[in-house]
């Protein structure tokens, strides 16, 4: 039950949503229906693929230890769409859109009422807790989208009443008016089904979650609209199971025993569960396992669901922080203030640091004006915590030095850094990797002079897949990469550029890095590209905006860090196909630079006298060692992510070696010394102040 699946896999466990056809008072979603539309549209698909990898990414990372994407508690703004209702029953249906989502509030906190049936329950399910989400919901009240509702005033909260959300489209519905909002669109169903939601969707276009008349909010509704919820389904609970669709979880009933929903700690089972069945009174597929009933992805009664799992709850958190965080529309959920960092996770060493520093940025909304304090949690036992300045009232930035870790035991740290306001308080979570490691940063380059051609295509259609493999043989878990591509062509829009990683299959896990770029609008075409894909290069320039011969660090249009938390070893193969007739080209040569953490190579050769001093420094030091080897010694220097900002190589005429370094212009941090001396060599932390 290992969440260890695939894209691939992902395709085949849609078969198995939904197994029962018994609708009669009885809870069922088109969750399966939906994806079977959704993927016939090659864009969806692809951008559903992409999602998934980047997901994927984030849950490998998380396997490995690595929270340090997980960051501030994540608030996602909720706009909801009544395309039938009254405008004279606005005030109903705004409460009715706000008891929704204190619905989802509490059930993703595990704060509902009812979890304090799982005392009770728990018997059944030893070691087991309830989950909690890194995630609330608001519904959002500022900055609204421009005349798509003339009654819907700025400063009142996103309720649509008679606005034709999608142009009235069947699923999948996306609205780009509404992009950044989690979407809620309730209007009549045909036939049974209560709600549905796509597995794993996405708010850049204005995704939704689509409800029918009767399952949305609480209480007594709105019946001057048909808007009024009914039992058993009148608890806001079909909503919680759509939206945890929406967030990449599965069914708890998926596979019928044959495969599961991909979680550790829910139980396999057979069937969907229906009406009210008592805790512990229905069998798993595995003998003395109980079927999680109460389960919020199963299909009892909503007086019946209040729990979600702590796996279930990684998946959620998951997503959401590695897909759906980046896609949110700001400024939408009233004043307030948010905390960011670059400084997600910062390596330390108790054997050589005394300190770390991690910045972080101060930035309000809506004229947010009250005093933020800030306080932190978590740091190592033995080390002291300080903030300069302590608080804020206006945009800045603020630093929490984390002191005295000569003192600490190694480990990696999970520091929650707190701002408390008078009426908002925000965690943000930040990683202090204190196990004297080091980020290293290897090339591996292709043959130069490849000179392979380039297959021509015709008509939209590719020609025969130009493919070449770079082993890499090297142990390592990837922290960052860049991807080099050098292609001559005579009109390079016509090219498709991927890259698989090992393992991976064709043309299943292809990330893309060059994807018809460089159009123009008329001839001649954009002539060759030597370009280096980088995550934080510059934007591709767009239509006519190209020039031959582009170089430079380009993002590319799936993102590299899809590969984070990957292991490194094995095959990586590029892939190069032409889609248009009339031009071709070669291949000169490509190459992949990987990141990875490394345990501190601490005195991997003898030396005798060997010294870094001053340490802390301002940027200049002096290396001094004895050896009787003779080689030349080379000093490389490396920032904490391991970008090199320094090398030289030296020669010497005895055994003492002295030579003072300086390092131009460097931010005060902590940074990587290491000499070489032939192929032995040793490196040491240095701090600049």
């Amino acid at each position: 039950m290992k969440m260890n699946f695939t894209i691939k896999s992902l395709f085949v466990l849609l078969m198995f949503l939904g197994i029962t056809n018994s609708y009669s008072q009885q809870r069922t979603c088109g969750v399966d229906e939906y994806m079977e539309e959704m993927l016939k549209n090659p864009e969806l698909a692809r951008k559903y693929e992409e999602n998934q990898r980047k997901f994927q990414a984030e849950l490998e990372r998380r396997a490995n230890g690595d929270y340090s994407a997980r960051g501030a508690s994540i608030v996602i703004p909720v706009a909801v769409h009544f395309p039938t209702g009254n405008e004279a029953d606005r005030d109903c249906l705004v409460a009715l859109a706000q008891s929704q989502v204190d619905v989802l509030n509490a059930d993703y906190s595990a704060t509902n009422a009812d979890i304090s049936n799982w005392g009770l329950a728990s018997i059944f399910y030893p070691g087991l807790q309830p989950g909690v989400s890194n995630i609330s919901f608001c519904l959002a009240t500022y900055n609204h989208p421009v005349g798509v509702d003339p009654q819907l005033l700025e400063g009142e909260p996103a309720v649509t009443i008679g606005y034709n959300f999608a142009n009235g489209s069947d699923y999948p519905e996306f609205d780009s008016n509404w992009a950044g909002y989690m979407n809620f669109l309730i209007k009549p169903i045909d036939g049974d089904t209560l709600g549905y939601s796509p597995l794993g969707g996405s708010i850049e276009n204005g995704g939704a979650v689509v409800m029918n008349l009767s399952t949305f909010g609480t209480g007594s509704g709105c019946p001057g609209s048909g808007i009024v919820p009914g039992a058993p389904f009148n608890l806001g609970r079909t909503v919680t199971h759509e939206l945890g669709h929406f967030y990449n979880l599965n069914h708890t009933f998926t596979g019928n025993c044959a495969s599961d929903d991909g979680l550790a700690d829910t139980p396999n089972v057979a069937l969907p569960t229906y009406n009210c069945p008592s805790a512990g009174s229905v069998d798993g597929c595995v003998t003395g396992e109980n079927s999680l009933t109460m389960n919020y992805m199963d299909y009892v009664n909503d007086a019946c669901m209040y729990m979600f799992t702590p796996d279930q709850m990684n998946v959620v958190d998951a997503y959401v922080s590695s897909v759906l965080a980046s896609q949110i529309k700001p400024g939408v959920c009233g004043p307030g203030f948010d905390l960011t960092t670059t400084d997600n996770e910062i390596f330390s060493c108790p054997n050589t640091d005394t300190e770390v520093v991690f910045t972080f940025n101060y930035s309000t909304t809506l004229d947010f004006n009250e005093t933020t304090t800030f306080s932190a949690s978590g740091v190592p036992a033995g080390a002291s915590v300080s903030f300069s300045p302590t608080s804020l009232n206006s945009d800045g930035s603020f630093t929490m030095t984390i002191g005295d870790l000569e003192m600490t035991a190694q480990g990696d740290y999970t520091i929650t850094v707190t701002g408390t306001s008078s009426s908002v308080t925000k965690n943000f979570d930040v990683v202090l990797n204190n196990n004297c490691t080091e980020i290293q940063c290897n090339p591996y380059m292709s043959p130069e002079n490849l000179n392979l051609a380039i297959a021509d295509g015709a008509g939209g259609n590719p020609g025969p897949v130009t493919q070449h493999i770079i082993n890499i043989a090297d142990l390592g878990v990837i922290e960052s990469m860049t991807i080099n591509v050098d292609i001559s062509h005579t009109w390079v829009s016509d090219l498709l550029v991927g890259v698989i990683p090992p393992g991976g299959e064709f043309p299943a896990d292809i990330l893309s890095l060059w994807s018809g770029n460089c159009g123009v609008s008329g001839p001649p075409g954009v002539q060759n590209f030597n370009i280096t894909f980088d995550d934080q290069g510059a934007t591709i320039p767009g239509t006519d905006e190209c020039s031959n011969n582009l170089t430079g660090a380009y993002a590319p249009v799936d993102p590299l860090s899809t590969f984070n938390g990957m292991e490194a070893q094995g095959d990586w193969t590029i892939i190069i196909a032409d889609f248009f007739s009339g031009d071709t080209g070669v291949l000169n040569d490509w190459s992949i630079e990987i990141c990875t953490e490394q345990q501190l190579s601490v005195d991997e050769f003898s030396v005798n006298e060997f010294s870094i001093f001053p340490n802390p420094n301002n940027g200049e030091f002096t290396i001094k060692l004895n050896s009787n080897s003779g080689n030349d010694i080379a000093v490389d220097v490396f920032d904490i992510r391991g970008r090199k900002i320094f090398n030289n190589s030296y020669s010497r005429n005895n055994s003492d070696f002295s030579q003072t370094i300086k390092l131009n212009s460097v931010e005060a941090g902590m940074y990587l010394v290491t000499v070489s001396d032939g192929a032995k060599k040793i490196t040491k932390k240095i701090i600049v102040e």
